[in-house]
Order: structure tokens, then sequence, then C-alpha cells
């Protein structure tokens, strides 16, 4: 699966914020209903240096969208999933200082 959104980003930073809060939940939402029948689904950008090469091969008018992810979606072997490894929050949340 290629989220694709309907116009073309080259925006700045600032005006890109507004731009994926439209089209990332959309594509999570996606995800979680691949999980719930069954199927796993991963986040990957690594297309997006040849995204124009890949418009071509799926028809996608580059000039005039924007290619978000490539989700692979496959059934998974077993169901022991778990939580990743992560940091504990307090490493990475900050209130008040840096």
């Amino acid at each position: 699966m290629i989220p694709i959104a309907k116009v073309r980003c080259e925006r700045t930073a600032g005006e890109q914020a507004a731009y994926w809060a439209g089209i990332l939940p959309a594509t999570w939402s996606f995800m979680l209903a691949a999980r719930a029948r069954g199927l796993g689904a991963a986040w990957t950008t690594m297309h997006l240096p040849y995204e124009r090469e890949m418009a071509e091969i799926i028809g996608d008018p580059y000039e005039k969208t924007t290619q978000v992810a490539l989700i692979p979606v496959a059934h998974t072997i077993g169901v022991d999933f778990r939580r990743a490894p992560r940091q504990p929050v307090e490493s990475v949340t900050h209130w008040d200082h840096w």
C-alpha cells in the first residue's frame, strides 16, 4: 500500500505540519485495521528516493501528488506479538526544561 497525498509537497517545515497531519492518521489507522485482521504492516520510506520512478510504475501523476510511505502488508508468522524494547519515558520526556 502506498498512501499518496493529492498535492505535491514542496512547502516550508512549518507548513508541512498541517500537510502531514491529514494523511498520517489515516495511514496509521490502515495499519491498525490490518493488524486487527491478523495481518502485519510496516511503515517504510525507503522507496522515496525513487519516488518519480515508482510513480511511473504505478501510474501516479508525480507532478500532482506526493507518496507518503510504502506499507508492506503480509500474513505474519505466529501471533506472539510483544512490545518493542523502548527507552524509559523519563529519558525522552522533559517538563519545563530540556
